[in-house]
């Protein structure tokens, strides 16, 4: 299973509505790190929509389209009696390659075919630019640019490549060319593009006007060393919060060579590729294979990140202590001086505020409390966090660990209310959010699919001895309370089977059927229970949590989903009484790798299971004995478990 987004229809289109605006006119190549060299193409009615309406940005190029491309950028108009006879006069394309084929610009192969629907490789596309340098009289001198892999690029090609990424046409990637791979639709015209800027085409703008990608399949570099082709970097300052200066440079490793202070940074074609430090935010959802997990992690759109380094290719980040890299057409690089906003941490009248920025109108958006604020933080401070746990002050000064209770509380914890006070308060709360107004919430009291479910709840938590507080608020989360329409057509909660690329209309028979099913098909075996099940490694401790450990690592792609599923823990606490924080359970994180969790104290007991890495919360019943501590089993298993007392810290939840 890939990532499981589990976000109900009604939430998402909140979602898309907070964090991702619709622009005027936005398309499929809105953001596309190669928009520019697309939308120069379809000006020149080279690149057209396919049947289902898509340009097709990412699929591979095919040698007749990248000779259309060539011949409807370049105008060529004069056609001979060349012909190709897997090129009949009805293809697509047939126009196009008697055009570049007459420029002598692509050539067929020796039995007379030409073969246009084959995907064209990096070296035969360098000597498809050549000739049309060439026939476009681009000066172009004498090359001695060489790749890592020039041993690999044909012989008779090597000149093509040479010149080619001595213009700044084409690039590698860390030093070597790939010849062999194949370019996509986007990438190629990025190099017609900049073909065409040479060539003085006023529809393509001024040389290194082009997109942020170099255009290789990596958005990689040269091989270094050239100082006389077009300039592709340039350093520039950063002052008061906006950029001065153009020293340029040919290549990522001359640029980074003259960056000489903390508040300068390397551009490529207005775009931010390296800081001293800042702030990395995602441009769409995307994937990070974390480094630190050794899994991948679904990110959603606007997430902040922690910017560690980066080259000409990525960017390494940290997110909530995940490390990885990303893609600089993924991402945008804000050094801390040039940032309008971000997102912070507050306390609120005791209460612990999230304050959400959004990247793309450069506004606050929206704000949630979840729970308690710890003890350092002040009222009228800002303060903030990459992990939601660590948090510094506005100056960056170190200000504390904060665990937020009904966050890091593991999912074995057993409520103190009653099914009757469940219930009581399910209705107390659609009473609230029916009186706001909102349409979506109308008859809220007489409709939600949350009415009545306080005996479920219970009988789950008897049952799987998962918390039945917890799984009213994912329910209430996912759901919008009952009233999204997933939940009022389908029965469905938690957005059960909803995936961000490919949603299914599962139906429940009840609402009861859809809670044991995330019980007994995701929860459970997945999520909570160490290892997981066989090929899914969505195990990173039994808690809602965050990117950092729990749920969230894994279930959604919103980086605060655990601290929003906490905040409604923490509002049906406060309208109870309290009754769960004053009774609290000791929480403490595992300290090392393969801690085995026993069944008696003593290492001569068989262990239940095996916590593959450090910091995973546990539930510990009682003080020491022996050297051991009494815990709750993430293992579903009625007996009691043991763990070695000295590989767990007990931590001070916030509450």
């Amino acid at each position: 299973m890939k990532k499981l987004s589990i976000i109900a229809l009604f939430m998402t289109v909140i979602g898309m509505l907070l964090w991702q605006p619709q622009l005027a006119f936005a398309d499929e190549l809105t953001g596309h790190s190669h928009e520019q060299g697309l939308r120069y193409l379809i000006s020149k009615d080279a690149l057209i929509k396919d049947a289902k309406g898509s340009y097709r940005p990412n699929d591979n190029v095919t040698r007749g389209e990248f000779a259309s491309y060539l011949a409807k950028s370049m105008n060529l108009q004069t056609t001979s009696d060349m012909v190709f006879k897997d090129v009949p006069d009805t293809y697509v394309h047939a126009k196009g390659i008697k055009l570049a084929a007459s420029a002598g610009i692509i050539t067929g192969y020796g039995d007379g075919s030409f073969k246009p629907n084959a995907v064209i490789s990096r070296q035969h596309m360098a000597v498809m630019l050549e000739r049309a340098i060439d026939y476009l009289k681009i000066p172009k001198g004498t090359s001695s640019i060489t790749f890592k892999d020039n041993a690999a690029i044909y012989k008779d090609y090597r000149q093509a490549v040479a010149i080619g990424a001595q213009l700044g046409i084409i690039q590698g990637s860390n030093g070597n060319f790939m010849p062999e791979k194949n370019a996509t639709i986007g990438q190629s015209s990025s190099f017609i593009l900049r073909l065409m800027q040479l060539a003085g085409d006023p529809d393509a703008g001024e040389p290194n006007d082009g997109n942020s990608n170099s255009g290789g399949s990596n958005d990689g570099n040269t091989s270094g060393g050239n100082t006389t082709g077009p300039s592709k970097y340039a350093v520039k300052e950063i002052s008061n919060g906006a950029l001065v200066g153009n020293q340029g440079f040919s290549t990522f490793e001359a640029a980074e060579k003259a960056m000489t202070k903390n508040t300068q940074v390397i551009v490529q074609s207005d775009k931010i590729v390296k800081m001293s430090s800042g702030i990395v935010v995602t441009n769409d959802y995307l994937a990070l294979k974390s480094e630190t997990i050794n899994d991948a992690i679904s990110v959603a759109a606007n997430t902040e990140m922690e910017y560690l380094s980066s080259d000409a290719t990525q960017v390494k980040v940290r997110l909530a202590g995940q490390v990885g890299y990303l893609k600089h057409a993924d991402v945008t690089l804000i050094p801390f001086s040039m940032s309008k906003g971000r997102s912070y941490y507050s306390n609120e009248n005791g209460e612990i505020k999230h304050t959400l920025y959004d990247y793309k109108t450069n506004k606050y958006s929206s704000s949630y409390v979840f729970g308690k604020a710890p003890a350092f933080m002040k009222q009228g401070e800002r303060y903030y966090s990459w992990d939601g746990i660590y948090f510094t002050n506005s100056s960056g000064s170190s200000k504390g660990d904060a665990y937020n209770y009904y966050q890091f509380l593991p999912a074995r914890a057993q409520t103190k209310y009653t099914a009757q006070e469940i219930d009581a308060y399910i209705m107390k709360k659609l009473a609230e959010v029916e009186s706001t107004g909102v349409s979506s919430y109308k008859d809220a009291t007489k409709k939600s699919k949350l009415i009545g479910l306080g005996k479920t709840l219970k009988n789950v938590e008897a049952k799987s001895q998962i918390n039945a507080m917890l799984v009213l608020a994912l329910a209430q989360h996912e759901s919008a309370y009952g009233m999204s329409p997933r939940a009022q057509d389908l029965n469905n909660l938690f957005g059960l089977y909803v995936y961000d690329t490919n949603p299914d209309n599962k139906k429940f028979d009840s609402v009861a059927d859809n809670i044991n099913e995330l019980v007994d098909k995701f929860l459970q075996p997945n999520y909570i229970t160490p290892g997981g099940s066989p090929g899914k490694n969505f195990a990173n401790g039994a808690v809602v949590g965050s990117k950092a450990l729990g749920f969230n690592v894994k279930y959604a792609s919103d980086p605060f989903w655990g601290s929003k599923i906490a905040g409604h823990y923490y509002r049906a606490e406060k309208a109870l009484g309290f009754k769960d924080a004053r009774n609290p359970y000791t929480v403490g994180l595992t300290t090392t790798n393969g801690l085995n969790v026993r069944t008696g104290a003593a290492t001569s007991f068989s262990p239940l299971f095996t916590y593959a890495r450090s910091g995973m919360p546990v539930i510990i019943t009682s003080s020491a004995t022996n050297g051991w501590y009494e815990v709750l089993s993430d293992k579903l298993h009625t007996s009691t478990a043991f763990v070695s007392k000295d590989y767990v810290k007990v931590i001070n939840t916030v509450k």
